[in-house]
């Protein structure tokens, strides 16, 4: 079960996140995960979320492609969303900073003869 504060999203990320901590735990404990449920409290409902094989294949796509990244060492730009002022991650994500310049960009200028 996950809790979320909202309501549901119209894209599939909350059943992705909640079917990449099941994967977590079924090779953790080495057993089956099936299915899980996500509570909204907006419309305080719980939704049943089946993790069928699309769903998988969708959080091992999104890894390997956090994988790359990382292995290339770029980190992607974020774009800030009213959502970030409610992010656990705002902290550590500082989606403000993608509207800042580069240092490479500040260093040139500054850099630069008159």
């Amino acid at each position: 079960m996950e809790y979320k504060r909202g309501k549901t999203k119209p894209t599939a990320c909350d059943e992705a996140q909640l079917c990449a901590q099941a994967m977590c735990l079924e090779e953790m404990l080495c057993c089956t995960v099936p299915e899980g449920a996500l509570f909204y409290g907006q419309p305080r409902r719980r939704q049943e979320v089946t993790f069928t094989p699309e769903l998988r294949t969708l959080v091992e796509d999104a890894a390997a492609e956090m994988h790359q990244l990382f292995q290339r060492g770029y980190t992607p730009k974020s774009r800030p969303t009213k959502g970030c002022n409610a992010c656990s991650l705002k902290d550590l994500c500082l989606p403000r900073l993608a509207k800042a310049p580069s240092v490479a960009d500040y260093l040139r200028g500054e850099l630069k003869e008159p």
